[in-house]
């Protein structure tokens, strides 16, 4: 049968089955999701309605008397009737026709996405009773409270998560739950459920999916705490200083034990709190909170800490009493104090070494990408540099479409960052994402063909032809480490550091989730990903052509060459 034939059966079909309907109507529409508006409203029901031609029909569920769709050229309107089904046709771009079904229900069983509190599928564990989300004046979350923000969160992990199972067995979670549940005191403060609850986050195994702290709670302002600002070093699990009150420790002492308690037992204790999928990138999270966790597995009034000075091996022992954020800020001597946050990225050229270095924090803004990256290329054209640095070594990840605009400079052949991915769609997904991707709940299985690879630039349009060197760390996660990925498996330049945070085959693109109670933050992953050409037998991340601790391999990239 051929593609034409298949069309004009398919219409046949739809328009048999449209019994209100004799000839199907026709809206034309761009590469842009349509908006859909209901009830005549000024403000869309549904932002982006990303219409599906593989869906026949593509059904749109609904309460509304009126349902209006609005693409970059057309809009159509269809009067609403009570068990009313009316069908019509979207033709993208001029060629791609997708069947579209509006459909009637009760509003009590509408499941489409609604933006703020309109009709939708109700679960108690989704929708707490009003009343109840009262919390004490003291700010503790009673047992009933917590219980029920657990629940809520575990419901909706298995709503949402392709396979919360994949790395720890049914059995042995479900029994964790069952201790943590029976462990929970008749009160609890937000950081008290958090370390209830973290690890049993954490089993699931996923980077993406992890309890946020709530780290800024008033009572840690004034909190009065360990007057030292720590640095873990993930490749040593140790504890180096970055910042001590008065200057009683010097900045790079190795913290040895903290009134007894070793510096190994210390990390190995909150290593449970922190979701991933590799060891380093746990300890590298924990890095993040080390704080926190240390105020609330070790608080005390004063510490008697055991260090050792930057390459001496005699061991010192200093007292400090605890002290608040402010105090301690205030009396860092200056030139230990942290560095400004430096931005999403940026560059300089060292002229005396032939080399540009750029400094890539975060993949955001596309667009922006786009001009920067013209621009540093630019530079680098006028000034004769034929060897770029590209340091993603504590780089978190982002939108993976910011490094496919840099990739397009270096890459020597057409390239993808990801060949396959599956996706779980649930109404909860729907719901959480506040803007539909499909309106059609499932399992999407994707692959990127070849015609579909992203294709680099040519010489004339700036392609860079010097040489590249990557850097990398455990801290590489998410869009960063895709981009690794890529960047070693299509031979774009020499990769230097430590194995990245992010696995080659990998959960992620998240859904943000709040505990009803304790407004708790855990994004959840609703995707898999295979990094391009990975191996479902063989996970892990971006292994390193020269393997240094990440605070060398600036230097030794620069030293490449001399």
């Amino acid at each position: 049968m051929t593609k034409r034939t298949h069309l004009i059966l398919s219409l046949v079909l739809v328009a048999t089955a449209a019994t209100a309907q004799t000839k199907l109507p026709v809206m034309t529409a761009g590469d842009k999701p349509i908006r859909i508006f209901e009830d005549g409203g000024k403000k869309p029901t549904i932002k982006s309605w990303v219409v599906n031609p593989e869906l026949r029909p593509d059904v749109y569920e609904t309460a509304a008397r009126q349902v209006t769709y609005k693409s970059e050229t057309d809009s159509l309107t269809f009067d609403i009737a009570k068990d009313g089904i009316y069908d019509f046709v979207v033709l993208k771009n001029g060629r791609d026709s997708a069947f579209q079904q509006i459909r009637w229900i009760p509003v009590d069983k509408v499941v489409n996405t609604r933006i703020e509190g309109e009709a939708r599928r109700k679960s108690p564990l989704e929708y707490p009773v009003k009343d109840s989300l009262r919390i004490s004046p003291t700010g503790r979350l009673s047992r009933k409270q917590a219980l029920f923000d657990i629940d809520a969160l575990l419901y909706t992990i298995s709503e949402v998560h392709p396979n919360m199972f994949a790395v720890c067995g049914q059995d042995r979670f479900l029994l964790s739950v069952d201790s943590v549940k029976r462990s929970l005191p008749d009160s609890l403060t937000r950081p008290e459920l958090f370390m209830a609850v973290a690890p049993l986050v954490a089993m699931i195994g996923d980077g993406h999916t992890c309890l946020g702290f709530p780290r800024w709670d008033e009572a840690f302002k004034s909190h009065r705490r360990l007057p030292v600002i720590i640095d873990i070093d993930t490749e040593r699990y140790a504890l180096k200083v970055s910042g001590c009150i008065d200057g009683a420790i010097p900045k790079g002492a190795e913290v040895l034990s903290i009134n007894g308690t070793g510096s190994r037992e210390m990390l190995e204790r909150m290593m449970i709190y922190e979701s991933g999928e590799r060891y380093f990138f746990k300890l590298s999270r924990v890095n993040y909170v080390f704080a926190y966790l240390f105020m609330m597995l070790y608080d005390a009034d004063s510490y008697k800490i055991e260090y050792r000075e930057r390459g001496s091996k005699k061991t010192k022992t200093v007292t400090l009493g605890a002290a608040t954020k402010d105090e301690i800020m205030s009396r860092i001597p200056k030139e230990e104090e942290k560095q400004e946050k430096m931005p999403d990225y940026s560059f300089r050229i060292i002229k005396e070494k032939g080399v540009a270095v750029m400094d890539f924090r975060q993949f955001s803004d596309r667009k922006r990408m786009h001009a920067f990256a013209d621009s540093m290329f630019t530079a680098m054209r006028e000034n004769g540099i034929k060897k770029l640095i590209i340091d993603i070594r504590y780089n978190g990840g982002g939108n993976s479409g910011v490094g496919d605009e840099l990739l397009r400079y270096i890459s020597p052949k057409p390239f993808t960052q990801f060949s396959k991915a599956l996706v779980r769609i649930t109404p909860t997904t729907l719901r959480l994402r506040k803007q539909l991707m499909s309106n059609s709940s499932g399992i999407y299985f994707y692959t990127t063909d070849e015609k579909d690879y992203i294709i680099p630039r040519t010489a004339e349009e700036g392609h860079f032809d010097g040489k590249v060197y990557l850097l990398i760390s455990h801290n590489t996660f998410s869009s960063a480490g895709s981009f690794s990925w890529v960047f070693k498996q299509l031979g774009m330049g020499t990769v230097i550091g430590e194995e990245s945070g992010g696995m080659n085959v990998c959960f992620g693109d998240i859904v943000d989730y709040k505990l009803p109670f304790s407004g708790l933050s855990c994004p959840i992953s609703y995707r898999r990903f295979w990094q391009y050409g990975a191996d479902e037998h063989d996970i892990h991340g971006t292994l390193p052509d020269i393997v240094v601790p990440e605070e060398e391999a600036l230097e030794v990239a620069l030293g490449i060459g001399d």
